[in-house]
């Protein structure tokens, strides 16, 4: 299991789990993915959305990832626990799913700057070549920057995802000091992680987090 590498404002298990994880060590799953933006609460039902949060102790909640960005946020409203993860590709990263869960959160009377965040391992911009159109749609998000893409070898943009999201995060006013992303690549690590560009068409790792009981 890889963790957040933040101390969250209340307790709480949370990281990004692994090939070398066993399966027990996986939420259930509560969500059909789409590459939206929607975020949920979380419920026993399957639901259709790409983002879970909740209020619930004891309730694991979590998002499968094979090369997109899973993130984990948590933090106080009105002196109760909330915590949610997120599942961001490049089409709901650009689509605002990071902004709508911080708007979940304000929603509910929470404060940007509260959340304990990260951002999990991914496909990096050392591997994610992208088209053209992909590179249009990431610059209109108003917290692009020229930096976060670059030529890749094959003549073709490589996007840095990781830094579009956490550009995205500074606009919306969450706190650098409450960051514990863990910026792995998945491409690189094929004895750790799954990759779908590497070829792992099946198999998927979890970003989930569990508000604990006050029995835990």
């Amino acid at each position: 299991m890889l963790v957040p590498a933040v101390i969250p404002p209340f307790p709480l298990t949370w990281g990004f789990t692994t090939r070398e994880d066993p399966e027990s060590s996986r939420p259930p799953m509560r969500l059909t993915q789409v590459h939206g933006c929607e975020l949920v609460e979380a419920s026993d039902q399957l639901q259709v959305a790409d983002g879970l949060w909740t209020f619930s102790p004891g309730l694991t909640i979590g998002v499968m990832v094979a090369d997109c960005v899973p993130v984990l946020l948590a933090g106080p409203v009105h002196g109760q626990p909330w915590a949610a993860a997120i599942h961001a590709g490049w089409r709901g990263t650009v689509a605002g799913i990071l902004r709508r869960g911080v708007a979940v959160f304000t929603g509910l009377g929470g404060h940007p700057g509260d959340l304990a965040w990260a951002l999990g391992p991914a496909i990096q911009k050392c591997h994610f070549e992208v088209g053209e159109e992909v590179l249009e749609a990431a610059r209109k998000d108003s917290a692009f920057r020229e930096d976060l893409a670059e030529p890749g070898p094959r003549g073709r943009p490589h996007l840095d995802l990781h830094g579009l999201l956490r550009a995205q995060a500074a606009e919306l006013g969450l706190d650098p000091a409450r960051d514990g992303s863990v910026p792995v690549c998945t491409y690189c690590s094929p004895g750790l992680l799954d990759s779908y560009r590497r070829g792992d068409r099946h198999r998927r790792q979890w970003g989930w987090v569990r508000i604990n009981s006050p029995a835990t």
